[in-house]
């Protein structure tokens, strides 16, 4: 109980973290000085600080306060505290008061602080959140004429 060695606390933690990070994926990061034209899918983390112009499919996003996305987001955990233009499908949506959302959000659980801005309808559905990995490319729309 009094002993001198080493405690139980500072013994667990350095096991804590390997445990953290032996299986996690590490945080992938867009800076607010990058633009990223096409879609971006992920099987971790992901934080957009910069702007993207295309859909994004991740486990976890956060779009930060200075960050733009024009396209549909799909996730299990979404966190917006910038400007999103597109659909947003996830298990849980949390929009923070500085958020600025123009299109659907299908949800499991949504969260609005207030101020937040939300322009579109919000459906609470069951969403099942495939992995990246497991999804299937998207095919062109059929009968389009590359020649007209």
């Amino acid at each position: 109980m009094f002993s001198r060695g080493k405690s139980r606390k500072s013994q667990s933690k350095p096991e804590a973290a390997a445990q953290n990070t032996a299986g996690a994926t590490p945080l992938s990061v867009l800076a607010p000085n990058l633009r990223v034209v096409g879609n971006l899918e992920s099987e971790g983390d992901l934080q957009i600080d910069g702007t993207v112009d295309g859909d994004v499919r991740t486990v976890k996003l956060t779009v930060g306060k200075s960050a733009v996305v024009n396209g549909s987001i799909y996730g299990e955990e979404i966190r917006i505290a910038g400007t999103v233009n597109g659909e947003i499908t996830a298990r849980t949506v949390i929009l923070l008061d500085s958020a600025k959302v123009t299109g659907d959000i299908n949800h499991d659980s949504l969260s609005i602080e207030a101020g937040a801005y939300v322009q579109g309808l919000c459906k609470r559905v069951d969403v099942e959140v495939l992995k990246p990995r497991d999804l299937k490319p998207v095919d062109p729309p059929a009968g389009k004429d590359q020649a007209s």
